[in-house]
């Protein structure tokens, strides 16, 4: 059994405020999104889709450790498929 550092979560985790599920470009131009509510299973919605992609002929890598996002890649398409904290162009200025 692998452990956790002290303080490293699963940014998968389901958390008590929304997220959005976003797809992105190579360019990290959002192509679309969907929001999620409080409590989704996140973690379900991100392999879902990483499913479907697969059964529609994409390459998609794994989701990395401690990551909301992986990427897929078909011909020469890639995109990013991420759970975000903000809604697409609602994020607020630094």
């Amino acid at each position: 059994m692998s452990r956790r550092r002290r303080g490293e979560t699963d940014s998968l985790n389901p958390v008590n405020e929304p997220r959005w599920f976003v797809v992105r470009d190579r360019f990290s131009r959002p192509t679309g999104y969907r929001a999620l509510e409080p409590r989704t299973n996140l973690r379900g919605v991100m392999e879902a889709e990483r499913a479907r992609l697969a059964a529609d002929g994409w390459s998609v890598d794994t989701i990395p450790k401690n990551c909301s996002f992986c990427f897929c890649d078909r011909g020469n398409e890639r995109v990013c498929i991420a759970v975000e904290c903000y809604e697409p162009g609602k994020a607020p200025m630094r």
